[in-house]
């Protein structure tokens, strides 16, 4: 079997910290992810917005590690906007009713905006 491969790249947009997600969010690159997001959600004030349009899926695991990054950056005044789901992803999270936790926007630009709004 194929090892999962979850690849990433941060880009600053306008202070703004856009990372692209690229591949599945599951138990196999659980850590990696975590390795990455963890030191920027952990910041106060940070703006972030993860850039969802080549992920191809979230198991349990990885939604709720975007549950907790959603949580994190209330608590630390920052801002953290999950852009571009597709909509296989998207209808599970509004299912489990995570979409009142987590902040969804259709496209980066979307989410860009909110976040220097905020």
């Amino acid at each position: 079997m194929a090892e999962a491969v979850l690849t990433t790249q941060i880009e600053n947009r306008d202070g703004v910290q856009v990372i692209h997600v690229s591949g599945p969010l599951d138990s196999m690159t659980h850590d990696r992810f975590k390795d990455l997001l963890d030191p920027l959600v952990n910041q106060s004030k940070m703006r972030i917005v993860l850039n969802c349009e080549n992920l191809t899926y979230v198991n349990s695991k990885g939604l709720a590690l975007l549950g907790r990054y959603q949580r994190i950056s209330l608590q630390n005044l920052s801002f953290m906007g999950i852009a571009a789901l597709n909509k296989r992803i998207t209808k599970t999270i509004e299912l489990l009713g995570m979409s009142k936790l987590v902040k969804l926007y259709p496209s980066v630009a979307d989410a860009m905006q909110a976040a220097t709004e905020q």
